[in-house]
């Protein structure tokens, strides 16, 4: 599903009295003014941001600015939802418009329902099933030292990792959805949501991998219109990135296959399990070459092994390997998920 869009949509309207952000230099002058983003409340309290944009030299703005969850922003929770970017952002719009009291042409409206908007953020998820809660945590806890990305090891925080934290062009995060949504805060579901027991019993042993792209990685691939980023492509560059987490299944051999390890690297896979850093230890040749035979074995000496995770008996790469659990039935049954009008009227 998508979980968060910034996005900029063509509106000729009057500025939405939001308030301002200004810039005051130390001999009182205005260095620089914008306006502040307004908070618009949706379904079950779930809220966007949105902000006046442009000028066409008659005091009036020229886009309007929309940054948030829409999934949620529509129906009230993003446990599930659409992968269907024109669709949510057309029916949020329409929303938003509605509310704020600004009439869009039908020019404006055609240019939303199709795409030509530039998308500056989307978050991109998909959910894992692991046999249990306690197996998804102790993927995390495994992935915080045996896994790394182009940005190098996760940064982990109360069971949540993530790959390039900060990065202004990509970013993956890797947490238990159950643990987020039971620990409360705001992300604790509505309470109409509490009659369904199906919705914690289905998650309990779900792991969310969440993909989220921004301005500067979005421009430099290409998809800065929405039109781009179909369902499809979306979900072939969730792959992409996903695809080139460094990860190892990290399983100890057991003493059969111990055995059936040619004698040239038993010894480099000895060390490896004490913890050295072979790359320090070995010439460039010898390690590659032993890198290869083992990798065949589930074992990869670039990411060194730590005896703090042994208790991990989930192999990582398998995981993100499967097919992501599906949405379950009843999420559509009891119309727990937005329906767009976008795809009715198509």
């Amino acid at each position: 599903m998508i979980d968060w869009i910034a996005a900029l949509l063509e509106l000729h309207h009057a500025p939405l009295s939001s308030g301002a952000v200004v810039c005051i230099e130390a001999d009182g002058t205005v260095a620089w003014e914008t306006p502040r983003k307004m908070l618009v409340r949706g379904s079950h309290d779930s809220t966007l941001h949105i902000r006046s944009v442009g000028g066409d030299g008659k005091g009036n703005a020229t886009h309007l600015y929309i940054d948030g969850n829409p999934s949620k922003w529509l129906q009230g929770h993003n446990l599930v939802g659409s992968d269907d970017l024109l669709s949510l952002v057309f029916d949020a719009f329409t929303r938003l418009c509605s509310l704020v009291g600004v009439e869009p042409t039908d020019i404006e409206r055609q240019k939303v329902r199709a795409g030509q908007y530039r998308v500056t953020r989307i978050d991109y998820n998909r959910m894992f099933e692991l046999p249990s809660r306690a197996d998804v945590r102790a993927w995390l806890r495994a992935g915080e030292f045996k896994c790394k990305s182009r940005h190098g090891r996760p940064v982990a925080n109360r069971g949540t990792l993530t790959f390039g934290k900060g990065s202004s062009h990509w970013s993956v995060v890797c947490y238990c959805k159950a643990d987020e949504v039971t620990a409360g805060g705001s992300h604790k579901l509505p309470e109409d949501f509490h009659q369904f027991p199906e919705i914690y019993e289905w998650l309990d042993n779900k792991l969310r991998v969440e993909l989220r792209l921004r301005s500067k990685k979005l421009k430099a691939l290409g998809l800065e219109m929405a039109k781009s980023l179909t369902p499809a492509a979306l979900w072939a560059l969730y792959r992409q990135f996903i695809g080139e987490l460094d990860m190892s299944e990290q399983i100890e051999l057991n003493s059969e296959q111990l055995l059936a390890l040619p004698n040239k690297v038993r010894g480099t896979y000895a060390l490896w399990k004490q913890g050295h850093d072979l790359k320090e230890m070995m010439p460039n040749g010898t390690y590659y070459r032993h890198r290869e035979v083992l990798m065949g074995f589930g074992i990869d000496i670039n990411i060194r092994c730590d005896r703090r995770d042994d208790s991990n008996v989930i192999p990582m790469i398998r995981v993100l390997e499967a097919k992501p659990a599906a949405i379950p039935s009843f999420f559509f049954e009891k119309n727990l998920v937005h329906f767009s009008t976008r795809r009715a009227q198509a």
